[in-house]
């Protein structure tokens, strides 16, 4: 059986800007500096990477997946730019998977800096990754980096995205009970399932 053909690049600017609201993004980008090596935001547009590459970015990393249209049209765009990209899957609504959060730890790790992580909004999915890189990295306490998770940066905590509180308030009684690091909890206790329920 052949696969389909992969999708035109007018296809995927009319999903990008029409069904992926793309057009509001444009608008406004939720942008916020880290540091100098780690940047957050909304989903960028091809314009907006080029201008993301002109302030220095080196990487993207995507927390939507590599295979809807506007991750396929980022792809495209960040090949032509010549910027690294990759893609990891974590949804807003639902815990990420631990092999996400492990692989949201190898991406910091490995990818060239300065690296801009986002997700759709830029605050739900994207304020967990920025809470794990300031705790994790750059060993900031975990209820100062939580704040990533604000309605500053338009996280409703008390909507469906609040789950990952959830996984936040579960490894923060551990770490205070043992002492345990973050990547050795999500490793050998994290219950995604469990946390969920």
């Amino acid at each position: 059986m052949t696969q389909p053909p992969p999708p035109s690049a007018l296809r995927l600017w009319f999903l990008y800007w029409l069904k992926d609201h793309g057009a509001l993004r444009a608008l406004w980008t939720n942008f916020h500096k880290l540091d100098d090596e780690v940047w957050r935001q909304n989903h960028p547009s091809p314009a907006r990477l080029a201008q993301l590459k002109a302030m220095g970015a080196a990487s993207i990393l995507t927390l939507r997946g590599a295979t809807s249209a506007p991750s396929q049209l980022e792809a495209r765009a960040c090949a032509d730019l010549g910027l690294e990209f990759r893609a990891l899957e974590m949804r807003a609504v639902i815990l990420p998977r631990k092999e996400s959060l492990l692989g949201l730890l190898d991406a910091i790790r490995e990818m060239p800096k300065p690296m801009v992580i986002h997700c759709k909004s830029g605050s739900d999915r994207t304020g967990l990754a920025a809470t794990i890189y300031l705790h994790v990295f750059k060993g900031v306490p975990l209820e100062e980096a939580r704040k990533q998770l604000g309605l500053r940066f338009i996280h409703n905590p008390f909507g469906r995205a609040g789950i990952v509180n959830n996984l936040l308030d579960a490894y923060a009684t551990a770490h205070a009970t043992t002492g345990i690091g973050f990547e050795e909890w999500v490793r050998d206790h994290y219950d995604q399932v469990g946390l969920m329920s």
